[in-house]
């Protein structure tokens, strides 16, 4: 596709809150064909990305297109038909939504791209948002997308989830290019729930490739994790289709995979011997993953049969002397 600074009959903003690896990412390739306002938390931050044309934290030697507007976050007004993409940790949701209201926000079309739910509920974020802001138009964006292989201009393939069909369309209309394709989804809950569950496993291997194991591991790992990832996703009301579906086993696959995924450096991390807060450290941004163990933690008043699950949540927040042993000896306890 050419380049525009619009999108054919598109009349609103492009907004990405949060200008972390995967924000930074989306503005990216969205400004293919569109004028992308990219927010930040401050006016420093702003400047310096506008300056070097790169985001040096979190997208380093990726140079950013002139279609991208740096700016502290609410710095300009949202109007109805703006599309904001959210792309910020999920523990930052509700602060969030109670800053749209501060900022006389009540109606646009929101389109989440970020992972997790609200831990003491359950709630996941397009819920999170939607009890707050009740007037939006919400959809999710979700699937088997590496940042960094985007950013390097190697294409993929999401899911855009949302109720509103009509919704679907123009986001695809407005959003797609030649380097990132869409399908879509009515089951926004299940997608949302996908997203936020795979880096547990991606966790786990994480810690096999940490422990020094290969691909013979690594298969079990991903076989016995998407057993488990279908059950607790039944449990929470997910349809099959979607726990196997490019937002399900696609992203878990994919997660699991690559060396770039943040779950996946965090549980090599743990292998190595470091701590939790250290590991977290060097992987230097959002790990989901360890957010998404504590609320599965939860879920064992309910005694699902999840125990490669059961041993990543033992391996991330206890103090498990022999990892080796503990990982082995669940993945050998596991049948059929």
């Amino acid at each position: 596709m050419a380049n525009k600074s619009k999108s054919k009959n598109y009349t609103g903003k492009i907004i990405i809150i949060g200008s972390g690896n995967w924000g930074t990412t989306l503005a990216l390739i969205l400004s293919k064909k569109n004028t992308v306002y990219l927010w930040t938390i401050n006016e420093k931050e702003a400047e310096e990305i506008n300056k070097n044309h790169e985001n040096k934290l979190f997208l380093p030697g990726v140079k950013l297109s002139k279609n991208i507007k740096v700016e502290k976050k609410f710095s300009r007004k949202i109007d109805k038909d703006d599309i904001v993409i959210i792309a910020i940790p999920s523990r930052k949701i509700l602060s969030l939504s109670d800053d749209f209201i501060k900022n006389g926000v009540s109606d646009c079309i929101i389109l989440n791209a970020s992972k997790g739910v609200k831990h003491s509920t359950l709630m996941t974020i397009g819920e999170t948002i939607c009890s707050k802001l009740p007037k939006v138009k919400f959809a999710n964006l979700s699937g088997p997308t590496i940042s960094r292989e985007l950013a390097e201009g190697l294409p993929a393939k999401a899911v855009l989830a949302s109720q509103d069909v009509t919704l679907l369309l123009m986001l695809q209309k407005v959003l797609e290019n030649d380097l990132l394709k869409f399908e879509f989804s009515r089951d926004v809950k299940g997608t949302e729930l996908a997203a936020s569950m795979k880096g547990l496993i991606a966790i786990a291997i994480g810690i096999a490739d940490g422990l020094g194991f290969k691909t013979n591991i690594y298969g079990l790992i991903m076989t016995y994790g998407l057993r488990e990832f279908e059950t607790v996703m039944k449990f929470l009301g997910v349809q099959t289709s979607t726990v196997y579906g490019i937002a399900g086993m696609g992203d878990l696959i994919t997660t699991c995979i690559s060396e770039n995924s943040r779950n996946r450096k965090f549980g090599k991390y743990l292998a190595q011997g470091y701590s939790r807060e250290k590991a977290l450290k060097k992987v230097g941004m959002e790990v989901e993953g360890v957010s998404m163990a504590k609320t599965i933690q939860k879920l064992a008043i309910f005694n699902l049969l999840i125990p490669l699950i059961s041993c990543i949540t033992r391996i991330v927040f206890e103090d498990v002397k022999d990892i080796r042993t503990e990982l082995m000896d669940t993945i050998n306890s596991i049948s059929g």
